[in-house]
């Protein structure tokens, strides 16, 4: 959901309060299991929690300077989180807490439709333009065409459940095409291939894609 959708449905002082609660929740909830132990020091400037929640509704709201943003929370938003780290400590606290987000993330995401899958690709592109033929230490590297045109580098491909999940992914030189890689990454003998979705780069891979533009038959999504 995009910033402007968001902020139609909610309020910023909303999110901070439904993300807090959320968060929060989670966090006793491993204290509460053994699986992790927060700080619990009486003088400590802003919770885990309250960190957590700042930086969480900041991607949220696809906020493009970290340490402007918290700023900017720290002087609109004192009446919610009175009492802040200086910003060098709260990033610091931030890295710390890269698993705590990590299990978070995936406490959110839905076994619903797991049946369904999509696969698809993006380069990763480690030079453009003038670099491109020169010569470099990454021999793996290959030029290829993607999304972003002609590139130097490599694609992730990658097997996404509809929860968002990843069920199977691969990093390859970017002149490996698509199909190449989707019959490694997907197997007919225990994968359900008309449950996958792809592009019409995926074309007969077995995985339901829709017809290419110039097809002289155009069809919808097909096996």
């Amino acid at each position: 959901m995009r910033t402007s959708q968001l902020l139609q449905k909610f309020t910023v002082q909303d999110l901070f309060l439904h993300v807090f609660v959320a968060i929060d929740d989670h966090l006793q909830g491993l204290t509460a299991s053994g699986r992790c132990h927060l700080p619990d020091a009486p003088d400590r400037k802003g919770s885990i929690s309250e960190l957590m929640t700042i930086a969480t509704v900041g991607d949220m709201l696809e906020q493009p300077n970290d340490e402007v943003w918290f700023e900017l929370v720290k002087q609109d938003h004192a009446d919610l989180f009175p009492s802040l780290p200086d910003r060098t400590r709260y990033h610091r606290i931030l890295l710390a807490c890269e698993r705590l987000f990590a299990d978070f993330g995936l406490s959110l995401a839905t076994t619903e439709h797991e049946e369904y899958a999509v696969i698809d690709s993006i380069p990763i592109p480690i030079c453009r333009g003038a670099r491109y033929n020169r010569p470099r230490e990454q021999v793996e590297a290959s030029g290829g065409r993607g999304s972003l045109g002609w590139v130097m580098g490599y694609k992730l491909h990658a097997v996404v459940s509809a929860g968002g999940m990843f069920k199977r992914f691969a990093v390859v030189g970017a002149n490996v095409a698509d199909p190449t890689v989707a019959k490694v990454l997907l197997d007919p003998r225990v994968d359900d291939l008309s449950a996958v979705l792809g592009d019409c780069a995926y074309l007969g891979c077995g995985v339901t894609a829709p017809s290419r533009s110039n097809a002289k038959k155009p069809m919808p999504w097909t096996a």
